[in-house]
């Protein structure tokens, strides 16, 4: 019995959120009902998604959730309407007070394209997000200048031109991986090592494992990239390029290089070193090298 649990609500503040993917979590209210909160909200989106609810006691500066003592129209395959989550509160707190209460409703499509190799799931596109997870807007930066003094997350397309963001998503620089916001969507994570070491192994090395992955042909790729291309799980890793920023000791112009040359991913920043793998046209190899924090590249996601 919880009867002499303290539960007193002062204030509750509701926001929506929104994505690239073109969910729209808004119109949110509630009514309190004893223990428990009732939460009605509105989603637009062209697909269904999951919807997530979370709650912070300290004004929005830390986030608790998702809440799992929730019923109604929360979890995988909600589509477009009106919709209301009822929360037991007192099954999951025992103790809710303040007036610094927020909640957050948070909408992810289910169509995220995947592909499996092996055991690990992995996106079939790069990721190709304007938001972080928490809704956060990332910025867009739009020439040279401005990216290279950036020092916060930020994102460009290739060239600066919306056109090849269509086709091979988002650059992020490094900032954007670091950040602890996420970049992933909910449900997935920036590659670390370990995900990519296990990845190499099951597709029999280094010296394989890029061709596996490329896309085959040359639509995109240069020659010869079709004779070292099978695609043979689906990932069809395309060749973005990559912004490249000058390091302290280096003399050369930022400038953009490598689209329909090379494709390069970020990995997850956990030894404090900017790491990335590769993959060319010219050789079915994946490789890892160190790259600059200021430096744009594409990202995928794996799995959690």
């Amino acid at each position: 019995m919880k009867t002499n649990i303290l539960f007193k609500i002062l204030l509750i503040i509701f926001f929506y959120s929104f994505n690239s993917y073109a969910q729209k979590v808004s119109n949110v209210t509630f009514v309190q009902e004893q223990s428990n909160i009732i939460i009605s909200y509105d989603l637009e989106s062209k697909m269904t998604c999951k919807i997530s609810l979370f709650v912070s006691i300290d004004d929005g500066k830390t986030w608790q959730g998702p809440l799992k003592k929730v019923f109604g129209d929360a979890g995988a395959k909600i589509a477009s309407g009106n919709h209301s989550i009822t929360w037991n509160v007192l099954e999951e707190f025992e103790e809710l007070y303040g007036d610094k209460i927020k909640f957050q409703v948070k909408a992810i499509s289910d169509e995220i394209e995947t592909v499996s190799i092996g055991n690990q799931v992995w996106m079939k596109k790069n990721l190709d997000v304007s938001t972080y997870r928490n809704g956060d807007i990332i910025p867009e930066v739009k020439n040279l200048a401005d990216w290279e003094n950036m020092k916060i997350g930020a994102w460009c397309y290739y060239n600066f031109d919306q056109k090849n963001g269509e086709i091979y998503g988002k650059l992020y620089n490094g900032y954007a991986i670091l950040d602890s916001r996420g970049l992933a969507p909910e449900g997935y994570h920036i590659p670390f090592f370990r995900d990519l070491s296990k990845l190499v192994d099951f597709l029999g090395g280094k010296s394989l494992a890029g061709g596996k992955l490329k896309q085959k042909g040359i639509s995109l790729w240069k020659s010869p990239n079709n004779n070292f291309s099978t695609d043979e799980y689906g990932f069809t890793a395309i060749p973005g390029g990559q912004i490249k920023v000058p390091e302290k000791n280096q003399t050369f112009f930022s400038h953009f290089e490598g689209i329909g040359e090379s494709a390069m991913f970020w990995w997850n920043q956990e030894f404090s070193q900017h790491w990335c793998f590769k993959l060319t046209h010219d050789t079915p190899h994946i490789h890892g090298y160190m790259s600059n924090i200021y430096d744009g590249l594409s990202v995928r996601c794996i799995r959690d």
